[in-house]
């Protein structure tokens, strides 16, 4: 039986390949794509050349996610799954667009996949919300918009996104800030972007007070959340809220910022929510 793809399996696969040590003969153990984010992440590392292509991993099994491996390999635009509406890939422009009509629909369908998951409609709405929040920062941020690609998923209680551009990354974005110009590591640039009110526009122009209370609200939701930028991830475990904190690892370094969020409903959840 095959285990399931985590990023942990994902880490160690890029720190052998980086080190020049992976082997893809029978040594690895056969592995099935089962949550978005760390497929999505073994997709950038190999679309940069470190790690095969699925087509090229006889040891990797995609499972449920060859229409969305086939979206993403044809760089769709805009797609839902025709056959279960519940998977989405949205990717943005070099510009914002006057008419965000395709946006909006993309947020819809994932307000009716969160739904479909089980989510009270108002957390379905904060769920699509906080992928807006999400998407402005590409064009914001990244230096780079038409990098930018989100892709949303709902299972039965699980509702998952990711968010992920190839631009300057939060380091070199907080570094154009006078207050930050002397940050040199990627570890501490992550923590300092979810930290209230620190924004590459400075404390003085009282911006940057949301993305903290929108990720520890996500992280309550039973949310794994985990950000990757340079040569370092943050990951919030929210499925042991008792020790709901923030833990910082050195990662094999990519360009711009990876964000994926794993949210699922629990046990007596939907009572705690007020359905």
């Amino acid at each position: 039986m095959s285990e399931a793809l985590t990023f942990e399996f994902v880490d160690d696969l890029a720190f052998a390949a980086d080190r020049g040590r992976l082997s893809l003969g029978n040594g690895l153990p056969s592995v099935a794509v089962q949550d978005l984010g760390p497929f999505l992440e073994y997709l950038l590392l190999s679309g940069v050349g470190l790690l095969p292509a699925p087509s090229e991993a006889s040891w990797l099994s995609l499972d449920g996610t060859a229409d969305l491996y086939s979206a993403l390999s044809n760089r769709h635009h805009y797609w839902i799954c025709p056959r279960t509406t519940k998977v989405g890939v949205f990717r943005t422009y070099a510009r914002r667009p006057s008419d965000e009509t395709t946006w909006n629909m993309f947020c819809l369908a994932a307000e009716r996949a969160a739904a479909a998951a089980g989510f009270p409609r108002r957390i379905a709405v904060q769920l699509a919300a906080a992928m807006g929040e999400m998407e402005g920062n590409i064009y914001e941020h990244s230096q780079s918009s038409k990098s930018g690609i989100l892709v949303f998923r709902g299972a039965p209680g699980v509702f998952e996104f990711v968010v992920a551009d190839r631009g300057i990354g939060v380091l070199r974005s907080l570094q154009t800030c006078s207050e930050y110009s002397n940050l040199v590591d990627h570890g501490d640039a992550l923590k300092l972007a979810l930290q209230d009110g620190v924004t590459r526009f400075g404390s003085g122009e009282d911006r940057g007070h949301g993305f903290r209370p929108l990720f520890m609200g996500l992280a309550n939701l039973n949310g794994a959340l985990r950000f990757r930028s340079g040569d370092h991830a943050l990951t919030i475990d929210g499925y042991r809220p008792i020790a709901l904190r923030s833990r910082i690892a050195k990662k094999v370094a990519i360009s711009g910022l990876f964000v994926s969020v794993r949210c699922q409903i629990a046990q007596g959840d939907l009572d705690l929510l007020g359905t």
